[in-house]
C-alpha cells in the first residue's frame, strides 16, 4: 500500500499526488505504468489496485466523472506551481485588522510571511491546500510533524487573500491563533480531508508521524469491503454488495459532517456505527447554537439536522444531495428540492401550498424555501453555509435572543418590532411557534444558569420523541443531578434504544455515589460511546474490566493531542499516584493553550492531588493573570497555601478572590475558617456573617456561628 507521509520530502510527495491526478484526467501510458510501479504488488488486484479511483473508472465513469471535480477530490492537495504561482505572485497586503503579509514563491516553495512588531517579515513554508471553493487555506508546515491551517486564505472568487478570522485578535500561545493546536491539520482537519488517514501522535514527544494513501475523499473512504468488490468484480458468480441501509450511508458522512469527540483510533470505517467511534457535540453547548435552534458555531451539519423534524422523520442526506458530485440533485431557488416531499407528503411532510405558503410574491427571494427555512451563515469570513436546523423565520427570536432571523436579515430597513407584529399577525396563533418560542427561553435559561428548577426541562424531555433532543435535555439536567427526581428520570433512559440516549444518562448517573450499578452496566453497553461514558467515571476504580481498561486507554492516547485528552490523562496518571505523569501530561496541556486560565486550573488540582503543591501555586498565579476578573484562582490560591501551613497568605488571598466576587458563601466561610486559626475571631464573626446572609439557613455556618459567639468575643 503506497501511503503518504510528511515526514519525507513534501515537495517530492507534492510531484507524486500532480502525477495521480494526472490519472483522472488522462495521461501517457508510461506515466500510468510509473504510478502503477510504486504500488506494491500484494495490493493490485487482476482488475487493478482497489484503493485507486481510477480502478473504479472502468465500471463507474459516471460516478467517477461526477467526483474527480468535486469538493470531495478537492479536499485536500499539494500545492504546485501550474495552480498557486499567480496567488503566490500578488506581494504585500493587509487583513481586515490591518495586519501586514506578504507571499511568495521561489524555486518550488512557497511562503507565507507576518510582519511583526519590528516590522521584520515571519515566513511560513506553504507545503498543501485545503478546500476548493469558496476559499483555499495553505497548510503550513510547522515543527515535529505538524502541519498548521494558516488564518490567512485564497478567496478563489475575488482572487485575493483573506483572513479567514476577519479582524479578531488571536494571539500567539492561544489555542485559536493559526499557529497553535486549535488550528493543526493533523489533529482537526486530515481525516476528513484525506482518506485512510493515521495521525500518529506520540504524547511523550508532541509529534505526528501523519500518513494516509489519497489527498481528498476518495471512493474507499466512503464505500466499505472494495478490496473483495474489486477482486471479483465481473466474475460470473460474482454478486455485488447490497446497498446499504440509508442509516448506515448517512452515518458515514455525519463521521465528518459533524462535530463530535473521536473515541477509537481515528479507525471508523464506511457501514460502522457513528455512536462507536464518535460522540456528537449536542444542544448543551452554550455557544454552539443560538436558542431557536440555529448553528452558531461551525457545527458541521449533523448535529443541527438530527435535532431537526426532518431529520427525525428519516429525510436523507441523499434525498437532496449527490454524494458523489456533492450538489443539490435538484435545484433549490425553485424550491424542487423540498416540494419534493412538501407536494406529496412523502415521510409524513406537511402539504405546502407555494402560492399563499410563505406570503411573498412568487420567484421573489421572500418565497424561497431555503432562503427562509435555511438561512445562510457566513464561516471562515466568507464561506456562506446553509443552517440544516429548519427552523421557522421569526423576528421574535432576533429581538429577544440576538439569534440571525431571515425576517430581519432580509428587510433590514424595517424595524424589528414592525416586523414581529407582521409575523404575529400571520402566524401569532401557532402552536407551533409558542412550543418554539418557550423552548428557545428554555433552552437561553439553562445555558446562562438562570434556570432554579428542573421541571420545565423534565417536562419537555417526557413529551420528546427524537432521542438527539432526549439526549440534548438529559445533559442539561447536569445542575440539578443531586436530586432524586433527575437520578430516576436518569435510570429510566439507560436503556433506552439510541446510544446517544443512553450515553447522556449515564453522564447523570456518573455524577451520583449511588450510580455504580448504573455504570457498571453501561460499561458492558454494546456501544462504545456508553462504554467510554461509564469509564470516564470508573478509571482508576477497580471496577474497570481490563478489556475496558485497554479500549479506555486506546481512546486517551487517541485523544493526547487535544487539552482534554491530555488532562484525561493526567487525572489517571494523578489515581494511579505516578507524579511525573501527572506534570508531563499537565504540561502538555498547558502547552496546547497556554493563556488558558481554565485549563491552568485543572492542572493545578491534579497537581495538588500528587503533592506538586508549589507548581500548583504557580499555575493558579498564571491564571488569575489571564483572567483577573475571577476570584476562583486567588481563591484556590489560598486554599492552597492554607494546606502548605501558610495561613497569613491565604487569608491575603482569599480577601482579594472576595474582592472580586463577594457574593459566594462557601469562600466567606473558609475565610473565617482561616482567620480563626490566626486567632481573630472577631474577623471570622465577621466573615461568617456575610456567609450567613448569602446562605442563612446553611446548617454548618450556624454551628460554626455558635461556636464562635461561644469563644466569648461580643
Amino acid at each position: 500500500m503506497k501511503r503518504f507521509s510528511p515526514q519525507k520530502s513534501l515537495f517530492v510527495l507534492g510531484s507524486a499526488y500532480i502525477a495521480v491526478m494526472a490519472l483522472f484526467f488522462g495521461c501517457s501510458k508510461k506515466a500510468e505504468e510509473q504510478d502503477r510501479a510504486a504500488v506494491p504488488t500484494d495490493t493490485v488486484a487482476e482488475h487493478g489496485d482497489w484503493r485507486q479511483p481510477e480502478t473504479c473508472l472502468k465500471c463507474h465513469e459516471e460516478e467517477h466523472s461526477s467526483w474527480v471535480g468535486s469538493h470531495h477530490a478537492n479536499a485536500n492537495r499539494f500545492v504546485d506551481i501550474e495552480t498557486d504561482a499567480a496567488r503566490y505572485g500578488v506581494g504585500e497586503f493587509k487583513d481586515a485588522a490591518g495586519r501586514e503579509y506578504r507571499v511568495s514563491h521561489e524555486g518550488g516553495e512557497f511562503f507565507i510571511s507576518e510582519k511583526n512588531a519590528d516590522g521584520d517579515y515571519l515566513p511560513a513554508k506553504a507545503k498543501a491546500v485545503i478546500g476548493l471553493t469558496p476559499l483555499q487555506q495553505p497548510l503550513v508546515e510547522g515543527e515535529r510533524g505538524r502541519w498548521q491551517a494558516h488564518a490567512m486564505a485564497w478567496d478563489t472568487e475575488k482572487k485575493e487573500w483573506f483572513n479567514v478570522f476577519g479582524d479578531e485578535e488571536r494571539l500567539l500561545g492561544e489555542w485559536g491563533h493559526w499557529s497553535g493546536q486549535g488550528m493543526n491539520w493533523n489533529s482537526n482537519c486530515a481525516w476528513c480531508h484525506t482518506t485512510e488517514y493515521e495521525k500518529n501522535y506520540d504524547p511523550a514527544k508532541d509529534s505526528y508521524a501523519s500518513s494516509w494513501t489519497h489527498q481528498g475523499i476518495s471512493c474507499i473512504a466512503c464505500h466499505s469491503d472494495m478490496e473483495e468488490h474489486v477482486a471479483n468484480a465481473g466474475k460470473a458468480d460474482y454478486l455485488p454488495p447490497a446497498k446499504p441501509d440509508m442509516r448506515v450511508m448517512m452515518e458515514n458522512c455525519a463521521s465528518c459532517h459533524a462535530r463530535r469527540e473521536e473515541l477509537s483510533h481515528g479507525d471508523f470505517k464506511a457501514g460502522e456505527s457513528f455512536e462507536d467511534h464518535y460522540r456528537l457535540m449536542l444542544y448543551d453547548h452554550p455557544t454552539a447554537y443560538f436558542p431557536d435552534g440555529k448553528a452558531n458555531e461551525e457545527n458541521f451539519v449533523w448535529g443541527s439536522f438530527m435535532h431537526s423534524k426532518m431529520g427525525h422523520a428519516g429525510v436523507s442526506c441523499m434525498d437532496c444531495h449527490d454524494p458523489h458530485e456533492t450538489t443539490l440533485k435538484l435545484p433549490a431557488d425553485t424550491n424542487a428540492t423540498c416540494i419534493q416531499c412538501h407536494s406529496t407528503g412523502n415521510l409524513g411532510a406537511s402539504i405546502v401550498d407555494l402560492s399563499n405558503h410563505s406570503r411573498h410574491p412568487i420567484g421573489s427571494e421572500g418565497d424561497s424555501c431555503v432562503a427562509c427555512h435555511m438561512p445562510e451563515r457566513d464561516y471562515m469570513a466568507r464561506d456562506p453555509r446553509r443552517d440544516h436546523g429548519f427552523t421557522i423565520p421569526d423576528p421574535y427570536m432576533a429581538k429577544t435572543f440576538g439569534a440571525p432571523d431571515a425576517c430581519s436579515e432580509c428587510h433590514q430597513d424595517i424595524d424589528t418590532d414592525e416586523l414581529l407584529g407582521q409575523f404575529n399577525q400571520w402566524f401569532g396563533e401557532s402552536e407551533r411557534v409558542a412550543d418554539l418560542r418557550q423552548r428557545a427561553h428554555l433552552l437561553s435559561d439553562a445555558w446562562t444558569g438562570a434556570l432554579a428548577e428542573p421541571e420545565a426541562i423534565i417536562e419537555r424531555l417526557k413529551a420528546e420523541e427524537n432521542p438527539y433532543w432526549q439526549a440534548s435535555w438529559l445533559r442539561l439536567l447536569r445542575p440539578f443531578v443531586g436530586l432524586d427526581a433527575v437520578r430516576d428520570l436518569a435510570l429510566s433512559y439507560k436503556d433506552a434504544e439510541h446510544a446517544i440516549v443512553r450515553d447522556s444518562a449515564v453522564l447523570l448517573l456518573g455524577s451520583r455515589q449511588d450510580g455504580l450499578e448504573a455504570l457498571q452496566a453501561a460499561a458492558q453497553d454494546p456501544a462504545r460511546i456508553v462504554r467510554m461514558q461509564a469509564a470516564d467515571t470508573l478509571s482508576g476504580s477497580p471496577y474497570m474490566t481490563p478489556e475496558l481498561r485497554e479500549e479506555y486507554n486506546e481512546y486517551l492516547r487517541y485523544n493526547a493531542d487535544r487539552p482534554s485528552g491530555a488532562l484525561k490523562l493526567a487525572s489517571q496518571a494523578a489515581s494511579n499516584g505516578n507524579a511525573d505523569l501527572v506534570k508531563q501530561y499537565g504540561e502538555l496541556a498547558i502547552g496546547f493553550d497556554r493563556k488558558s486560565a481554565p485549563i491552568r486550573y485543572d492542572v493545578s488540582i491534579l497537581y495538588d492531588r500528587v503533592g506538586l503543591i508549589a507548581e500548583a501555586i504557580q499555575h493558579l498565579r498564571i491564571a488569575s493573570a489571564y483572567d483577573p476578573n475571577s476570584g476562583l484562582y486567588p481563591f484556590s490560591i489560598g486554599l492552597l497555601l492554607a494546606e502548605q501551613g501558610n495561613n497569613q497568605d491565604a487569608v491575603a488571598s482569599m480577601k482579594k478572590a472576595l474582592r472580586i466576587d463577594p457574593s459566594q458563601d462557601r469562600w466567606w466561610f473558609n475565610l473565617a475558617v482561616l482567620q480563626t486559626r490566626l486567632g481573630d475571631v472577631l474577623s471570622a464573626r465577621d466573615s461568617l456573617a456575610e456567609a450567613l446572609k448569602l446562605a442563612p439557613q446553611e446548617a454548618a455556618y450556624l454551628q460554626f456561628m455558635q461556636q464562635l459567639t461561644g469563644a466569648g468575643v461580643r
